[in-house]
């Protein structure tokens, strides 16, 4: 059996694609983790009675884009991963991180971004 590190082909899915997020909410158990990613989208109404093109904003169509389900040791990897491209911007001075927040987060508690 060789010791040589197997060849990866990076390959992307028919149905892949980017997404853009305003938030986002999930929640982790001893053996899975869920996140949901979701867009606000704004739905306005022209407003009667008022100015040519003046709107009024009736409703937020929260539209979830994808759900990512992975194991409680993926979702541990991945916050480990995150924290650790957040702190070289933070060394670099080219982020803040924004004050703690004064009440941990609930189990599926939404985060706006």
């Amino acid at each position: 059996m060789s010791k040589t590190p197997p060849k990866f082909d990076i390959t992307k899915h028919p149905q892949f694609r980017v997404i853009h997020i305003d938030g986002f909410f999930g929640g982790l158990n001893p053996q899975t983790g869920d996140i949901k990613f979701f867009l606000d989208i704004a739905e306005p109404r022209i407003k009667t009675g008022g100015k040519p093109g003046e709107m009024e904003l009736d409703k937020v169509n929260r539209e979830i884009q994808v759900e990512v389900r992975m194991s409680s040791a993926a979702w541990m990897n991945m916050a480990a991963w995150m924290e650790r491209h957040i702190k070289r911007l933070e060394d670099l001075g080219i982020i803040k991180r924004e004050k703690k927040r004064k009440k941990p987060p609930v189990k599926g508690e939404e985060y706006r971004v």
